[in-house]
């Protein structure tokens, strides 16, 4: 992952100022870890020629949900002891806020009336902030940052609005599954048993965006 980032520097850092647009991209993201919602992101591009650029994405989804996976297993845990139900829901409460920093590449292919098809696709490091709820004391937020590399592949539609300005419609799928480990100590049998549980976050799935980018 440090040399993905390393990677995204440098290019960052090589390319001029000249010939760029950059661009709001804003839609609905669907990962597979929780249910959709809305999602934002910005793009930097260095125009290479009039139909291929390089550039930089950043993106940022949140959402707050019960993670049941994590509850099925903490039921398991605690069946002995009879903790299970409302608590180990409000153990699994998880609030995300993901952040994909990912360097991209956008091929473009002219059609009639000034109408452009593009593909796209990227690389990069995805940055989970994860606020979670520990086993001991599960009214308290607790922050986890995990991180994963992630792809991202699409294709759309753009169309100009002005001399300097396009409106842009895409379909992608993004794939990362940050994750890190939680250690749950049951003070309630004897000899307080250990298990170390796995906190897999998903975040593959489609996004349908929109976006506006303007040329400098």
């Amino acid at each position: 992952m440090k040399k993905v980032a390393l990677l995204l520097m440098l290019i960052t850092f090589a390319v001029s100022a000249q010939h760029t647009n950059s661009a709001l991209r804003l839609g609905y993201f669907s990962p597979k870890v929780t249910d959709g919602g809305f999602i934002l992101g910005y793009q930097w591009d260095r125009i290479v020629d009039e139909n291929f650029n390089v550039g930089f994405e950043m993106d940022w989804f949140k959402k707050t949900y019960i993670d049941e996976a994590y509850v099925n297993e903490l039921n398991t845990f605690n069946s002995s002891s009879g903790q299970i139900g409302e608590l180990n829901e409000l153990r699994a409460k998880t609030n995300l806020h993901d952040f994909p920093m990912m360097f991209t590449m956008n091929i473009t292919f002219p059609l009639e009336n000034k109408l452009k098809v593009f593909a796209e696709g990227g690389l990069g490091l995805d940055f989970l902030f994860v606020y979670y709820r520990s086993y001991q004391s599960p009214d308290d937020d607790n922050l986890k940052v995990a991180a994963d590399f992630s792809w991202r592949l699409g294709a759309g539609l753009s169309y100009p609005i002005g001399r300097r300005s396009d409106v842009m419609f895409s379909l992608n799928y993004h794939s990362s599954e940050p994750s890190w480990e939680y250690e749950v100590t049951d003070n309630t049998r004897p000899g307080s048993q250990k298990r170390v549980f796995v906190r897999s976050y998903d975040m593959s799935g489609f996004m349908a965006r929109v976006g506006f980018r303007f040329f400098y």
